[in-house]
């Protein structure tokens, strides 16, 4: 249970009293005063701690929930020696949009995963598991622009985006 869920939990229980002195107050009011003058009380005073509490516990579920959800993908990211962005959204349920996103994420976590893109095939690849005939390419030799690691495997032929130059390994 995260933090906030277990101080929207406190909040709600907080409320709870105040809730029952309402409906206590309702079915036996003070002397003089109205249903509603008695009700007031109870019903602000537990509303505002209710509130506060059910909101800061949906949203602290929920954020357990994607930390669950992100941790599953990184372990199967973690076993695959290759894939695709449109074989990991069929395989989460997602879209590929969002699973572009969550490589994204998980690239960018200091979690020992080291993942390269391979352009022709759309894959990505994790840099320690790399085969012989593949190679990474940092900068373009011909323009100097920075490939983002390309992986160019032996007698391929890809171009940089910026120039159009064949890429060729150092």
């Amino acid at each position: 249970m995260t933090r906030s869920e277990k101080a929207g939990g406190c909040l709600t229980l907080l409320a709870l009293p105040f809730l029952c002195l309402a409906v206590f107050m309702v079915v036996d009011p003070k002397d003089g005063a109205s249903t509603a003058q008695s009700l007031a009380p109870g019903l602000f005073f537990g509303s505002v701690l209710l509130v506060p509490g059910l909101a800061l516990y949906l949203f602290g579920r929920r954020a357990r929930k994607d930390r669950e959800f992100i941790g599953a993908v990184t372990s199967m990211v973690r076993t695959t020696d290759r894939f695709t962005v449109q074989d990991l959204a069929r395989r989460i349920g997602r879209t590929e949009l969002e699973t572009e996103g969550l490589v994204g994420r998980i690239m960018a976590e200091q979690n020992g995963i080291d993942l390269v893109f391979h352009r022709s095939t759309r894959e990505y690849l994790h840099r320690a598991r790399l085969a012989r005939g593949e190679q990474l390419v940092e900068h373009c030799t011909s323009c100097g622009a920075p490939t983002n690691q390309d992986v160019v495997f032996q007698g391929e032929r890809v171009p940089c985006i910026y120039c159009g130059a064949a890429l060729l390994p150092h």
